[in-house]
């Protein structure tokens, strides 16, 4: 058994040729291509089959955040600075941040920072006067003071002054188009900057076939921040810091997963995002506290600690969870091989990037044959990354 510290992440890269990187969605959502891993065998289909393709009465987990307008440009003496908005400070909640009239803060990237020597930056729009300032640094990023006089919400400011947040690895500007494309169609809860791309693929016929098929879906809800594109840069992930996101789940999804199991159906997160967050109900440790509201999930949890939930009942911990309407709370979990998966029984995904994360999660879960899915998808011209096709993985 490999043990975390010993994983060198040069084990989990491929050669992805630039060329392989979608640039583009489709012009139909469910038309792209789907990668099917079932029971060690590998079969090309068309998303729009997905219905035909999941195990009966399966529930399916979805993550209905809502991408934001984070990339914000201004002028300053002469030069371009980028505001890239990061995660709320003032208000911390989302939706009561996005709510305010007159201020925020924000944790931001703020780009060209060299060139911001003092003082504040200013944009004009139709409906008021914006003043930015720069505060104090934190994280490798800074907190930024945002206001202004128009009484207008900060959601409706950034739509105005802000612009869709592309992934780095999409070398365009983002156009008219990615302001629907970029968004699920469920997209509900604002408050990421990055979409949850595996969703991307799902239409309202689909949702229907799976409704017809009686295939259960709820939904829930995870801001996706910046660290989701963070490259591993150690050679050991063992020295890697894992990015936190903030999680909220409503107790009819905890009752939905608790049904499932007990039923013996199948849970299939779509996205990892949604898998890490299910998985991480697991490891909230909520017995000593049941009135606690944020509670906090560590990347080396189920590793350093696996002996003391190795007991759990999973059912009767969910059930304590689900004494509450919901539960909100800070996830950092990284989910590598050798995790032992306690509710998600596969996943709904895109390809991701080598050497990443998100690419370990999914060794993870098909051990070694990662390899050869990733080069089946390379050798039949599979598209990659965010506007890239789809994978339907049950081992």
């Amino acid at each position: 058994m490999i043990e975390i510290p010993d994983i060198q992440i040069s084990d989990y890269g491929y050669d992805l040729p630039a060329s392989r990187i979608a640039m583009y969605p489709l012009p139909e959502r469910d038309a792209s291509k789907l990668l099917v891993y079932r029971n060690g065998q590998i079969f090309d289909r068309i998303f729009n089959q997905l219905d035909e393709l999941l195990p009966d009465n399966a529930l399916l987990i979805f993550n209905d955040t809502k991408v934001i307008h984070a990339r914000i440009q201004s002028l300053y003496n002469n030069h371009v600075i980028e505001i890239f908005c990061l995660e709320p400070i003032d208000p911390w909640n989302s939706a009561l941040n996005f709510e305010q009239r007159e201020h925020c803060v924000w944790k931001c990237f703020v780009g060209n920072n060299r060139r911001w020597k003092a003082g504040l930056l200013t944009i004009e729009t139709t409906h008021e006067t914006v003043r930015i300032t720069r505060q104090k640094p934190i994280d490798n990023a800074w907190l930024v003071h945002f206001q202004w006089n128009s009484g207008r919400s900060f959601a409706e400011i950034l739509e105005t002054i802000g612009k869709m947040p592309l992934p780095p690895y999409i070398h365009r500007d983002a156009d008219a188009d990615d302001e629907v494309r970029y968004q699920t169609i469920f997209a509900e809860q604002s408050g990421s900057v990055a979409a949850p791309t595996a969703s991307l693929h799902f239409t309202e016929t689909m949702l229907q076939k799976l409704c017809d098929k009686h295939i259960e879906t709820h939904k829930l809800t995870l801001h996706v921040g910046a660290g989701t594109f963070k490259p591993v840069t150690t050679p050991s992930i063992s020295d890697h810091l894992m990015h936190s996101e903030r999680v909220m789940i409503g107790q009819p999804v905890i009752h939905s997963i608790i049904n499932a199991i007990e039923s013996g159906r199948s849970i299939i997160p779509v996205g990892t995002t949604s898998l890490r967050s299910i998985e991480s109900l697991f490891w909230l440790d909520i017995a000593s506290d049941l009135s606690k509201k944020n509670y906090c999930v560590e990347q080396w949890t189920p590793y350093t600690n696996e002996t003391a939930y190795a007991q759990r009942d999973v059912v009767k911990h969910l059930k304590m969870l689900a004494l509450q309407e919901s539960i909100t709370f800070q996830t950092s979990l990284l989910i590598a091989p050798t995790y032992c998966f306690h509710i998600a029984n596969g996943i709904i995904t895109n390809f991701h990037q080598p050497c990443s994360t998100l690419l370990l999660l999914i060794a993870a879960l098909i051990g070694d044959s990662w390899k050869s899915v990733y080069s089946h998808a390379l050798a039949q011209d599979y598209r990659f990354l965010s506007y890239g096709d789809s994978c339907l993985f049950l081992p």
